[in-house]
């Protein structure tokens, strides 16, 4: 018991005055450019009423999260993302004075999470909320600001993957099948386990033609080719319609000069009973897990009153952190800090001198004891003289 004050809860950090200092200059960075593109900033509690995340449209598992009691014997639970409780604070108390919301922040999320870095137990996430707009415009907004958050920051090895989950769900919405069925195979084309898949479809009553287009879901990753195969194994006008959505989507990003970091892939297929259309990650070429992911969810809101459609996307600092640490691009503090030793003589007018040097934006540390002891590579060491303009 004695040992656990020494140590921090699994899945939890400290951040260490240098990694601390590039964690905000990411967040300033990022928190910019959302801004910039006319994104204002929300924040909600850390806890909520259990009940928010009480649905079917959430992309978490329930089991996953904190949950504690009020005075009241009522159920807590820390927020596990951001993106309900802003739907909750939305349908409630913004929507009847805007059709269109743009919404932003960066706040800790919790949870015992399997996905991303394992193990993150308190994780900080920076994302926005469209809400109140449908279609490829949309999509393509939020998409857009999410690529240039990552270049702002430096990064430029990554492939924002474009998915549709309408498809999937055209596939499969004829068939007879049981909810167990539908999330196995949604899981296998997920993770591209089509060696399972197969037997999986050949213990279903399925025609080959819908056996072939989910085995092939799986493959169906690429370029602008891509939409022309799956235009070819589209059976349905639900299917049609999430090709030309995307294909709506990825030529609008092409005429934002975004195609180098587009990459399509319609076996993306997480959170399905969450997202509605367009669904999208971020991969780093430094990182194996996503950095960001995000996509169209028409029915979240309606838990809330409001029959309000809604895209966005949240991207992990921590992966962020984790992927910059090893391209060497962490961004660092160039300025030494001075250090200004003095006598007690001379203490009120090197307090001013001080000041006046912080005024000037200047990080400025004022020695009264003389002590001398500070590394030179990391400040700059000044005696004070009687001398000095004041």
């Amino acid at each position: 018991m004695e040992k656990l004050k020494l140590q921090v809860p699994a899945g939890a950090w400290d951040y260490l005055p240098e990694e601390c200092a590039a964690k905000r200059k990411i967040e300033e960075e990022i928190r910019k450019c959302f801004t910039k593109n006319g994104y204002l900033e929300i924040e909600t509690p850390s806890f909520e009423y259990y009940e928010v995340f009480m649905h079917d449209s959430v992309p978490y598992v329930q089991e996953n999260m904190m949950k504690f009691f009020d005075q009241k014997g009522r159920i807590l639970a820390l927020r596990p993302d951001l993106t309900g409780p802003i739907a909750r604070a939305a349908a409630t108390k913004l929507l009847s004075g805007e059709s269109v919301l743009r919404l932003c922040y960066i706040q800790n999320a919790f949870g015992f999470l399997e996905r991303g870095i394992a193990g993150k137990t308190e994780f900080t996430q920076a994302g926005v909320e469209l809400i109140g707009k449908r279609g490829a415009d949309a999509d393509a907004e939020v998409i857009a600001l999410a690529i240039r958050s990552l270049l702002e920051i430096g990064l430029t090895g990554f492939k924002i993957d474009l998915g549709q989950v309408a498809y999937f769900k055209g596939l499969i919405g004829s068939m007879d099948l049981t909810e167990e069925q539908v999330e196995k195979i949604r899981l296998l084309i997920d993770t591209k386990n089509n060696v399972e898949l197969e037997y999986e479809l050949s213990r279903l009553n399925m025609d080959d033609d819908t056996k072939e287009a989910l085995l092939a879901l799986g493959t169906l990753f690429g370029g602008r080719e891509t939409l022309v195969r799956a235009s070819e194994m589209a059976q349905n006008e639900l299917c049609a319609a999430a090709v030309d959505n995307i294909r709506e989507v990825y030529d609008i990003l092409c005429d934002f000069g975004y195609e180098k970091y587009l990459s399509i892939d319609f076996g993306i297929l997480n959170n399905f009973n969450y997202y509605s259309g367009i669904i999208f990650r971020g991969i780093s070429d430094g990182i194996g897990t996503a950095i960001l992911s995000g996509g169209r969810y028409d029915e979240l809101l309606r838990e809330f009153g409001s029959d309000t459609p809604a895209t966005g996307f949240a991207i992990g600092i921590k992966e962020l952190l984790v992927v910059l640490e090893q391209l060497q691009k962490l961004p660092v503090s160039g300025e030494k800090a001075t250090v200004i030793c003095c006598s007690p003589a001379g203490r009120a007018n090197a307090f001013a001198y001080a000041e006046k040097l912080r005024k000037s934006g200047n990080k400025v540390i004022l020695e009264l004891n003389g002590y001398r002891g500070y590394d030179r590579a990391r400040y700059d060491v000044v005696e004070f003289d009687e001398g000095m303009n004041v």
